[in-house]
């Protein structure tokens, strides 16, 4: 008996590539900017140059994701998207108010750290609004 190939969906397989390399352009960024605080010669400088090319990258593929996507995909970036882009901005704004009255600064870091977590958080509350949200349509 012969065996029957699986259908695969070329587009599948494009947009699980594109995922595979964004997610390790954003580990190598991560690694490569934890490692430079731990130079002070031009290793620093090198590895900080690398982070920066390597999140190009990443936010390049991220781009061509959100191109190969399907609409019912595109829903759901663009509520996460969107929550993510409102908290961020709050975030940042009661960070301003509370930096005024004194308050130590949060670094750079921290605040794409709680975009990132505002980011996912969203895809949970658009998955949740349009899965098993009752009357919601």
């Amino acid at each position: 008996m012969p065996t029957r190939p699986d259908p695969i969906d070329p587009l599948v397989i494009k947009k699980q590539g594109l995922l595979r390399t964004f997610y390790l352009a954003f580990a190598g960024c991560a690694i490569s900017f934890v490692a430079a605080q731990y130079f002070r010669t031009a290793w620093h400088y090198g590895l900080l140059f690398v982070s920066l090319a390597l999140t190009v990258l990443a936010v390049w593929i991220l781009v061509r994701f959100l191109r190969v996507i399907d609409e019912f995909e595109t829903l759901y970036m663009y509520d996460a998207l969107r929550f993510a882009f409102v908290g961020t901005l709050s975030l940042l704004t009661v960070e301003a108010f509370l930096e005024s009255l004194g308050f130590p600064r949060v670094p750079g870091y921290g605040n794409a750290a709680g975009a990132v977590i505002l980011y996912s958080l969203g895809l949970v509350y658009s998955s949740w609004q349009h899965h098993w949200r009752r009357g919601y349509e």
